[in-house]
């Protein structure tokens, strides 16, 4: 054979030639089993059909959240009698608050003014003018087809192809028997809540047999040489990585998307299918799902056991059993490349070495690239076995696992890259065929790939996939293969998408196929079985990342999804130079500056780990972001000696070559080059350092909570993560004491919650005074009385509520007494700090008593605030303080609904956390949002309307009042604020509607109105 790069290197082509196959019965199942796939694609589904009815009956009519999700119901009917019409002036009907539905909003906005009723539909004017007699009765119905408004059942306006107005609440201004015959009901848009139909079920699992028969009848039938494959031994480096491996689940990073896929796979098992869950409308991720199926599954059987099973531990079992296969497939796919060489403790550790690298950087994630990484190492073992042996059977199960590798993402399309190297081996077996065995071949690979269909489509229609892709497009942007350098600009980025970490593996591999290059040119001194595995692994690494820079994706690193190839092919470089035997020396140098300038660029990365991954870790001041702090103390380090330095590469480079030269005047063989040197202590050390600075972070970070220590408090019983690791501050009781002394009001100030404002939601009894009057100066001072504060331990603080033009030019302080309440005998004042900026709810303002000084024990305290900002537009309000002690998070919430963000829930697993389902978005009491400086990139991806986020319409009617929280006990090191807890309180209670969910049968090609347009929220084309 010649270099054979393409090909693995094995056997010979000398074997005898095989008997003929049998190709009738593999044609027949092919055929079969993909005719029964595509059935199964078009037969119908049972779709849910969930109807509302406001209002509930039995009630009159009161105004109600109902946020949608999607925001437009597929179907709705509206009755406004006249009477009641004439009744209200203003809003009779309203489905969007007043604050977003504009004369031209989204919404259905039904008004009355001075006898003339307005009626506007999705941002079009449907009707204006006289009510009409007493009599009459209005009716708009809005479906797919358009719009229609009737009086009386007489058409008035009609809007073909109008959609259906947004819905996120039901609120009405009429009120008693004035609000009688005001009624809505509505079809929520839960397109993908469905099941199989009888017949789907029955077609799948005729498709499962078939395809079963199909793969052990194509194996039978291409056996056409039983060449022995050498089987690889137990090494002690394979108990290395099952114990790392298992240590790193409790230590490792968190991936800023694991709780994004976490809630994915937990909210499936209330809507019925795996959706986006935070914007797009919670579209279905059909086709690439079966990862979260696989996740959802495991997180039910945790919860079923008594484990917090939507925890970060529990659910990082998966990819630790993912990356173990993964290694466990490499490991026979080097023996059947390679012989039993693959056996050899040089070559199992290497393998070892690389494939923790790519496992500590990008494998512990639930993400769904391990999923495929575990599906792209089977495929390769499986294509290597097809060549081995010359036999075609290995390869319909190749071409099935790569198919189930592809439904993990778009990334996993590096699956099906392994299946090239077959080619030369199937083109020459189609050219030696029959027409019926050509034939038997494509159905063989045709129905092979079908196994798309039940993970796929088993609860999915081909419509419904359809629309999930155009979804995708219109709102997701994606980069093009041609803007591929992005991602390796973002990886150099110096924040934690470029954290030391994660660019040491990739770089490390661009190092390997740089080297690799030269053997493109020459032919010599690339043979035997390490030679050719080399070359076979240098090939597939680039591939590799071509087909990674084809599939759809935006800045996200993606470069987990070739960990298998590159593990392979790192491991290779470890012991066998990428640079062919008896090149000159220049050659190897310039091969050896490429591995040394990719670990001197890895390790010039900062030691970022966002989010809650660098509580506690060492190299420089984790509460700061900036390119000073990341470029020289973020950066590994130690004393004055730094990795991103060329000088300990050189070291390492030169230190070899002295030992090369050492060993060949004693003639004997060295058994090193200097790039293989700078390789295997790049990899090796960050290895040893990755898992270094995770180990020393929860030490460092004690007492305080780490991602570790919240990770290991599941086997005390403690798994509820930042549930209890967070303290929440609370009303006391017993509370201060009812004020003594005078209280001194001056200017606009005045007793009384600010108009168009609630009262202050932690403790809505309290004494409230503003100065937002009309026509008046808009300044004013309160000083009010003295109130009792009851005995008790100096952790407690005491809050303070305020809203408005919170800026310089306002105060807010506290004065503390110590003596007699009405009279102290020394007092201390504390400014409280404002944030700075007009604040439409009501912020807590907090002062701890442990930084009162006084000469005795603090027994009152007064509030005292002014606000000199003499500005038309300026308004103040503040409320009497509160005396507030930590609680556990856990207490606070306890079982109400919350929302945890997509970066933080997988650290609440205890939490009850919200559904989206039969089209409508759960209500909750609580939002738990992710810190970490990270609140930019992650607030309001669920509520932005523009990007289709699933609780917009929350968030429209929602006001969100964060109630001061800490780590309890604090952490050993400075970081930034760990995150928010915040009352969520809506304009209107939620609930007050019917809801029956019917189901209807859909065809699978049938596609419902689309959600991707700008017709639908007013965004332009993304994608």
């Amino acid at each position: 054979m010649s270099t054979a790069t393409a090909a693995p290197p094995v056997g010979s082509d000398r074997e005898a030639p095989p008997a003929r196959p049998r190709w009738t019965a593999v044609l027949v199942l092919g055929v079969l089993t993909s005719l029964l796939g595509l059935l199964a694609v078009l037969a119908p589904v049972q779709a849910k059909d969930p109807v509302v009815t406001w209002p509930a009956a039995g009630q009159a009519p009161a105004s109600t959240v109902v946020p949608l999700s999607p925001y437009r119901p597929l179907q709705l009917t509206a009755d406004v009698p006249c009477d009641t019409a004439r009744a209200v002036q203003g809003d009779v009907l309203r489905t969007i608050p007043a604050s977003v539905n504009a004369a031209e909003g989204p919404g259905l906005l039904v008004s009355t003014a001075d006898g003339r009723l307005t009626v506007t539909s999705s941002g079009q004017q449907l009707y204006s003018g006289p009510v009409g007699d007493s009599a009459c009765s209005y009716r708009l119905t809005a479906d797919a087809s358009g719009t229609t408004l009737l009086r009386d059942g007489a058409p008035i306006a009609e809007r073909p192809g109008l959609d259906p107005p947004q819905v996120a609440e039901l609120a009405t201004a009429a009120t008693g028997n004035a609000a009688t015959g005001l009624r809505v009901q509505l079809h929520t848009d839960a397109r993908y809540e469905s099941s199989p139909s009888t017949s789907k079920t029955v077609l799948l699992v005729a498709h499962l047999l078939a395809l079963a028969a199909l793969l052990v009848v194509a194996w039978r039938t291409w056996r056409e040489t039983a060449r022995p494959v050498t089987r690889p031994r137990f090494s002690p480096a394979d108990a290395v990585v099952v114990v790392a491996s298992a240590a790193w689940a409790v230590l490792g990073p968190v991936n800023i998307d694991d709780s994004w896929y976490a809630l994915m796979a937990r909210n499936a098992d209330a809507a019925g299918y795996v959706g986006n869950y935070i914007y797009q409308f919670d579209v279905t991720e059909n086709p690439f799902s079966t990862s979260q199926y696989l996740m959802q599954f495991w997180g039910s059987i945790g919860e079923a056991i008594g484990v917090p099973g939507w925890g970060l531990l529990w659910l990082r079992v998966l990819p630790v059993l993912y990356g173990i296969g993964t290694y466990a497939l490499l490991r026979a796919l080097l023996c059947v490349l390679t012989g039993r060489i693959g056996r050899r403790p040089g070559v199992v550790w290497a393998l070892a070495a690389a494939h923790l690298l790519w496992f500590m950087a990008y494998g512990i994630t639930l993400r769904p690239e391990p999923a495929g990484t575990v599906a792209t190492a089977g495929v390769m073992l499986l294509v290597a076995l097809a060549l081995h042996r010359r036999s075609l059977g290995p390869l319909a199960a190749a071409v099935a696992v790569a198919s189930v590798g592809v439904t993990t993402a778009p990334t996993a399309l590096v699956a099906a890259v392994p299946l090239l190297f077959a080619v030369p081996l199937v083109w020459s077996r189609l050219r030696a065929a029959s027409w019926t065995g050509r034939l038997a071949m494509v159905a063989a690979a045709v129905g092979a790939a079908s196994i798309v269909v039940p993970l796929g489509f088993s609860d999915a229609t081909l419509g419904d996939v359809r629309e999930s892709v155009a979804v995708h497009r219109w709102y997701y942007f994606q980069y093009s293969w041609f803007s591929e350098i992005v991602h390796y600009a973002n990886l150099l980025e110096p924040d934690d998408r470029g954290a030391w970490g994660k660019r040491l593996p990739v770089l490390l591999l661009l190092a390997v196929l740089v080297a690799g290059l030269v053997r493109l040119g020459r032919r010599r001194g690339t043979g035997g079985p390490l030679g050719r595995a080399l070359g076979w692994a240098l090939t597939l690494g680039a591939l590799s990342l071509v087909a990674v820079a084809v599939s759809p994706t935006k800045w996200v690193n993606h470069f987990g999804a070739v960990a298998a190839p590159a593990t392979l092919l790192l491991a290779l470089a470890l012991v066998r130079t990428p640079v062919p035997r008896r090149v000159p020396a220049r050659v190897l140098a310039v091969a050896t500056a490429a591995v040394g300038v990719a670990a001197a660029v890895s390790y010039a990365g900062p030691n970022l780990w966002r989010p809650f991954g660098d509580w506690g870790q060492p190299f420089g001041n984790h509460s700061v972001l900036g390119a000073p702090i990341n470029t020289d103390s973020m950066a590994p380090h130690l004393g004055p000696l730094t990795l991103r330095s060329p000088v300990p590469w050189i070291a390492v480079a030169l230190v070899a070559v002295w030992w090369i030269y050492r060993r060949r005047r004693a003639g004997r063989p060295s058994g090193l080059t200097p790039d293989r040197a700078v390789l295997g202590t790049a990899l090796s050390g960050g290895v040893v350092l990755l898992a270094l600075v995770f180990a020393v972070a929860p030490v460092a970070q004690a007492p305080g909570a780490s991602v570790a220590s919240m990770n290991l408090a599941t086997f005390a019983g403690r798994g509820c993560g930042l549930a209890d690791a967070v303290g929440v501050l609370s009303p006391t009781d017993p509370a201060l004491g009812p004020p003594a002394g005078p209280e001194t009001l001056s200017g606009d100030l005045r007793p009384g919650i600010p108009p168009q404002r609630s009262a202050p939601p932690a403790v809505p009894t309290a004494q409230v005074w503003h100065d937002d009057v009309p026509g008046g100066s808009g300044t004013g001072a309160v000083t009010s009385g003295w109130y009792p504060l009851p005995a008790g331990g100096d952790d407690r603080s005491l809050i303070v509520p305020a809203t408005g033009d919170l800026r310089s030019g306002q105060s807010i302080a506290l004065e503390f007494g110590t003596g007699p309440v009405g009279a102290p005998t020394a007092t201390a004042r504390t400014e409280l700090g404002l944030p700075g900026e007009k604040k439409a709810d009501w912020t807590d303002l907090t002062a701890e008593l442990s930084g009162v000084d006084l000469p005795g024990p603090v027994t009152a305290v007064r509030l005292v605030a002014s606000d000199r900002l003499a500005d038309s537009d300026s308004w103040f309000g503040v409320a009497a303080p509160y005396l507030a002690a930590p609680r556990p998070a856990s207490e606070v919430i306890g079982d109400s609904p919350v929302f945890a963000d997509q970066a933080s829930a997988a650290l609440w697993p205890c939490a009850n956390q919200i559904t989206i389902a039969d089209g409508i978005a759960q209500v909750p009491a609580f939002r738990l949002r992710t810190g970490d400086d990270l609140e930019g990139a992650t607030e309001d991806n669920s509520t932005f309307t523009a990007n289709g986020g699933t609780l917009a319409g929350i968030d429209r009617s929602a006001r969100y009042v964060e109630i001061p929280s800490a780590l309890d006990p604090p952490g050993g090191r400075a970081m930034f604020a760990w995150g928010h807890v915040e009352r969520v309180v809506t304009d209107h209670p939620a609930g007050l509607y019917d809801l029956d969910v019917g189901t209807v049968e859909r065809w699978g090609w049938t596609r419902l109105p689309t959600l991707a347009g700008k017709d639908y929220t007013g965004r332009d084309f993304l994608g």
